[in-house]
């Protein structure tokens, strides 16, 4: 459930139980938008998520031709719009190994910003089907949703780009491409030139990749069982909750805002994710079945169940899941989704991040590289964003680029 008036939460009570969501809208957009920027300047990485008014079912979503499902998704992302955006921010406050204990601890503030788009776009009438079964507030969306136009979402993808922190998404292809679309500038028209500009999203300093899809992970590193992100959340989360109780390395998630509760208090939302009452941490299997309602929107990521994608669920019938599900109300999904992902991909690196304070671009037994790469539906080959010697980025891209490269080095230079 979603408690509204609640000033701060933080982790110590034994395991994750809650979410804290700061909603940003144009009513409180002067005393959250600082609060969020000092969030992500403060980030050790950044954790995304869109809510999307539709995306349209057209045959080319499974097409093989990586091109062909780029102009399904462009064509998309240039008719539909973003209802909102959430932005998990994650500081590493500490690493801490010794022989009674084994913690990573993160300081964590999670925003869901409404955003209304002011030009005409789609909406398919099964999109509003499922917000409205979702609990989504239509009426809060339209009141205090931030008008795009006035660049407040160019200026905080701006801001995130300056950041030059590492990102994490789940199943990440068509949220870049309406990040780029709505927030960045039009996309471009052909696949190869939208893949080398949004590479340099993704280069930090020296040259380390830093996208990291807590889907790709799942399913070619860590080879859970399903990779939808409810169920890579709460897997993750099981998994921390005993390594804790055995003394063996777990993250610790805290949500601490008090320095402005008295001004953010009004704004914030919580939403209970603990573990069901039932759960053993002893246990070392997963004693859970997937539900008839989950098979049915697994593919859910957007605003619409697609029906071209239903192949998925049967073969994860047979799949262990978590029969509770986090109940989201109103309009924070986006917000919590970028939670979850963010604490997924800590969790799967936590060895990683222990070691070195940082996310590793190779992971496993194999040492596989897991920057970079994000898993498309429907095939075994991974979309790598890397830069292409025969093909060059988009001019209005490279002018953008040059100015957030140039902020980039200003802000290493005063180490802001």
């Amino acid at each position: 459930t979603s408690n509204n008036n609640s000033s701060s939460s933080s982790s110590s009570s034994s395991y994750l139980s809650n979410i804290v969501v700061i909603e940003v809208n144009k009513e409180n957009l002067s005393i959250t938008w600082p609060y969020l920027l000092l969030s992500i300047r403060n980030a050790s990485f950044i954790s995304l998520d869109l809510e999307l008014s539709g995306l349209g079912i057209q045959k080319g979503w499974l097409a093989k031709s990586f091109e062909e499902r780029y102009n399904v998704i462009r064509q998309s992302a240039q008719s539909r719009s973003v209802l909102s955006v959430g932005i998990a921010t994650f500081q590493l406050v500490s690493r801490k190994e010794t022989d009674a204990k084994k913690k990573l601890k993160y300081k964590c503030q999670v925003f869901n910003i409404l955003t209304l788009c002011t030009v005409p776009f789609i909406v398919e009438a099964d999109g509003l089907q499922f917000l409205s079964k979702h609990k989504f507030d239509f009426n809060r969306w339209i009141n205090l949703g931030i008008p795009y136009g006035n660049d407040t979402e160019k200026t905080l993808w701006h801001e995130v780009l300056c950041a030059a922190v590492p990102i994490t998404l789940h199943n990440g292809l068509i949220d870049l491409a309406f990040i780029y679309q709505h927030f960045y500038s039009a996309l471009p028209e052909t696949f190869s030139e939208f893949v080398v500009s949004v590479s340099d999203w993704f280069l930090l300093s020296e040259g380390i990749p830093g996208l990291y899809d807590s889907k790709y992970i799942a399913e070619y590193i860590t080879r859970f069982k399903a990779s939808f992100l409810e169920y890579v959340f709460r897997k993750c989360q099981r998994e921390n909750a005993i390594e804790q109780a055995r003394n063996r390395l777990y993250v610790s998630i805290e949500f601490d805002f008090e320095s402005t509760e008295t001004h953010l208090k009004n704004t914030v939302d919580i939403v209970d994710c603990k573990l069901p009452d039932n759960f053993d941490a002893s246990a070392s299997t997963e004693s859970y079945f997937i539900t008839d309602e989950q098979k049915n929107s697994l593919c859910k990521r957007y605003s619409v169940s697609f029906p071209i994608l239903t192949f998925i669920g049967d073969s994860l019938l047979k799949t262990v899941v978590f029969k509770l599900k986090i109940l989201i109300l109103g309009c924070h999904r986006a917000g919590v989704d970028s939670f979850m992902t963010g604490f997924a991909v800590v969790f799967m690196q936590r060895m990683n991040l222990l070691r070195t304070g940082n996310f590793d671009p190779k992971c496993g037994k194999f040492r596989f590289y897991t920057c970079n790469k994000m898993a498309l539906p429907g095939t075994m080959t991974p979309l790598v964003l890397q830069k292409s010697d025969y093909v060059k980025a988009v001019n209005d891209h490279v002018a953008k680029w040059t100015e957030i490269e140039r902020e980039r080095n200003r802000r290493i230079e005063l180490r802001i």
